[in-house]
């Protein structure tokens, strides 16, 4: 019955992952969210960014950790606990309107923040912090990655002294040194109209695997001290790839016909991703799966960083 309510009625992602994770799977909620203000514990399995364009900020393109940010700031809520997945759903308003035309997925996110404590020092002098204030990271007068930026108790006097801060509420840093609370991206599912494709992280052929087709390999002799990320190989190979996947890239005979997929490895992804400012500034240079991605995300999947 579960299976036929989600082929004969149009299911939005969230409710069809809810579907899944609940009445199929029967999994444990994979996110816990503490409210600020009433301390009352929420359990769901995707996080939806709702949000209205940032009016302090001019980017055409925000990235993940912003919006992600943002998001808990506005609304004033916190990781109850680190998940160990992160399903994040981007803003977007429809299918005809998007609220960004592109979204950047963060290749890391930092919950330190999110989790209700400040990680590393003050900003103003690098003491340990006393202080955190979130409207200072909301008015962008400070460029803190974290949710809420950290002072001393000097410096949050001084700085909160301004006429154009004196209406802020710093909160005690409770937890001044959280650490450890990192993840990172695993996959990203996009749609365009009713079509979705999906780009993952896979581990990287191992030496013994078969060598790639000759229309792949650089026949021209390359120089050890080369640093153009478009013609180096990864030499620091991280121990992994990421690839394209389309279950309906062609498609064979008419209505009884049936889909034909393909899986195509993305070179260089992570690098683009790591470079917004080329992303913004050389569109012609960049490859149509980095468009795609960027233009049609909709949902990022994010693991634990086991290696803190």
């Amino acid at each position: 019955a579960v299976v036929s309510k989600a082929v004969v009625s149009t299911q939005s992602t969230g409710e069809l992952l809810s579907m899944l994770f609940t009445e199929i799977f029967c999994i444990k909620p994979l996110l816990s969210f503490r409210d600020g203000n009433s301390n009352e514990i929420s359990h769901v399995n995707l996080c939806q960014i709702l949000l209205d364009r940032d009016p302090n900020s001019n980017t055409t393109m925000p990235n993940t950790q912003d919006l992600l940010t943002r998001y808990f700031v506005t609304n004033n809520l916190y990781f109850h606990s680190q998940p160990d997945l992160l399903l994040l759903q981007v803003p977007r308003s429809g299918k005809d309107f998007k609220l960004y035309d592109t979204v950047l997925p963060s290749t890391e996110l930092q919950l330190g923040g999110l989790c209700g404590g400040v990680w590393g020092g003050c900003y103003i002098c690098d003491r340990k912090p006393t202080f955190k204030c979130s409207q200072c990271y909301l008015n962008q007068d400070f460029k803190s990655v974290y949710s809420a930026v950290p002072f001393c108790t000097a410096c949050c006097k001084v700085v909160h002294s301004h006429p154009n801060r004196q209406d802020h509420t710093p909160e005690h840093a409770t937890n001044p040194t959280i650490r450890g609370l990192k993840m990172v991206l695993s996959a990203v599912l996009c749609i365009h109209t009713s079509h979705y494709v999906t780009y993952c992280r896979v581990a990287a052929p191992s030496n013994s695997s078969p060598p790639p087709p000759p229309q792949l390999i650089d026949v021209e002799p390359s120089t050890s001290n080369s640093t153009d990320p478009d013609t180096n190989s990864t030499a620091s190979d991280p121990g992994y790839c990421w690839v394209f996947f389309d279950s309906m890239a062609d498609r064979n005979g008419g209505q009884s016909g049936y889909n034909i997929p393909v899986v195509e490895e993305c070179p260089q992804l992570e690098d683009w991703l790591g470079n917004p400012s080329r992303l913004l500034h050389e569109r012609d240079k960049t490859p149509e799966f980095v468009k795609r991605l960027i233009s049609d995300a909709l949902l990022c999947f994010y693991v634990r960083d086991e290696s803190n």
